[in-house]
């Protein structure tokens, strides 16, 4: 993400990123924890907190069930008054793009090893994105590298994901 430049303001905050990693069993156990992390996020300051991810490595294999769980948190985020502070990026190891192929390599810009949800301070965003040029090109010119990348070019970069649900029985590439 940071070192294929994906996320053109992660590398401020990525030393001082809160990974919570979930031991829940069922998606209401889980959302209860993602709730409280929400809330420790937006009680704290940027300094304290910049930015978090919520795993969730035993829960949400299946893509569905899980964006079915992240509408449900993002609801969670509404109603807790937090829309406008906070949004949430979304990863999976089966994330698909509505409209493009299966086999298109531009799902790996959403793709990771685990289910997760990346809680994100809105300000931030737009602070980050007033710095960069055309910030609305970045999904295109991201889902443009990952196909330059495809399969190979990744392991080449990162090949611990050759073991992880990301690659696992599918057949992505560049072309």
């Amino acid at each position: 993400m940071v070192g294929e430049g994906l996320c053109p303001f992660a590398s401020p905050v990525l030393a001082d990123l809160l990974i919570q990693v979930s031991p829940a069993n069922d998606d209401a156990e889980a959302a209860a924890q993602f709730m409280a992390l929400l809330e420790k996020v937006a009680d704290a300051t940027t300094d304290e907190i910049p930015t978090a991810l919520f795993v969730t490595p035993s829960l949400f294999v299946d893509f569905d069930e899980y964006w079915n769980w992240f509408l449900i948190c993002d609801s969670l985020l509404v109603q807790l008054g937090y829309e406008g502070k906070l949004q949430i990026a979304t990863f999976h190891p089966r994330y698909e793009f509505e409209g493009e192929p299966a086999e298109d390599a531009s799902h790996y810009t959403n793709r990771s090893p685990f289910p997760m949800l990346h809680i994100i301070r809105e300000d931030d965003i737009e602070n980050a994105l007033a710095q960069i040029r055309f910030p609305d090109r970045i999904p295109e010119r991201n889902r443009q590298h990952m196909r330059r990348l495809g399969k190979e070019g990744l392991l080449a970069i990162m090949p611990a994901l050759a073991d992880t649900a990301v690659f696992q029985s599918e057949d992505i590439s560049g072309d």
